[in-house]
């Protein structure tokens, strides 16, 4: 973490809610740490633990939380999840031994913000729209007329294949040339792995999940372009929603700190 000379506001609990949060200064930067307990974070339990989602979430929000506290005041570097050191010293050693890095990182991230955009399509709306624009799909539907019912069957599983074919095309493009505007607009930008509804809870299937780190001072030109997308592309069936600002969390690259002691 770096920022302006100021400790900054830190929550009681840390990850493990019998610890809280401190901080470690070194030079230019400062870590921000808290213990934890081998019953919880020994190399068996945290294997463990890791598959319970309750724990997982709890310990998660919190890690979260650290890190969008002191973003309010600081530039924050955002570490692994589950970054553990065996103790303050090895802590002091990464510190030493990665002080330019993150000098250099936390530079680089001065007055940027994160924000992620997800795009999604509405199937039902983007074929009936395919339907109605597409010149080869009216033009079996005007051909089904003339033909015979067994004959009609074939052109029909024809203009499904079309009309599928179009709305894969479609999603395609749209995708891609809503992260390449929204790129414009940003310092950086990443596309992650979309994610299926079963984790987004939304009706509709997402076509891009891209994060971008965007300069507070362009935020107003990002948010205009995003309004843009949307409406060049809501007619069709398209939406987007926008998160943020996050922690740099796709932005850095960090150190994954030691193995997990054993019990």
């Amino acid at each position: 973490m770096g920022g302006n000379g100021d400790q900054p506001r830190l929550p009681k609990e840390g990850i493990d809610p019998d610890h809280p949060v401190y901080a470690l200064p070194h030079q230019e930067i400062t870590a921000l740490v808290s213990k934890v307990s081998l019953r919880e974070f020994g190399q068996e339990a945290l294997k463990a633990n890791l598959e319970d989602i309750t724990w997982l979430e709890a310990r998660v929000r919190t890690h979260h939380g650290v890190l969008e506290t002191a973003s309010i005041s600081h530039t924050v570097i955002p570490m692994r999840f589950c970054t553990i050191y065996q103790s303050e010293e090895r802590v002091h050693e990464m510190l030493a031994e990665c002080c330019d890095g993150f000098v250099s990182t936390l530079e680089r991230l001065r007055g940027q913000q994160e924000w992620g955009i997800k795009v999604y399509y509405d199937s039902n709306t983007l074929t009936r729209k395919v339907e109605q624009v597409s010149d080869r799909v009216q033009a079996l539907a005007a051909e089904m007329e003339l033909k015979s019912s067994g004959v009609a069957y074939f052109v029909r599983k024809k203009q499904e294949g079309i009309v599928a074919e179009e709305v894969e095309r479609l999603c395609a493009e749209c995708a891609q040339r809503s992260h390449d505007r929204l790129a414009s607009c940003a310092q950086d930008a990443v596309i992650n792995p979309l994610q299926g509804k079963e984790l987004t809870g939304a009706q509709d299937e997402m076509i891009l999940n891209g994060a971008y780190l965007v300069d507070e001072e362009q935020l107003t030109a990002f948010q205009d372009e995003l309004e843009s997308l949307r409406e060049e592309y809501g007619g069709l069936g398209f939406s987007y929603a926008m998160t943020g600002p996050w922690p740099p969390y796709n932005f850095v690259r960090t150190e994954d700190g030691d193995e997990p002691v054993g019990d």
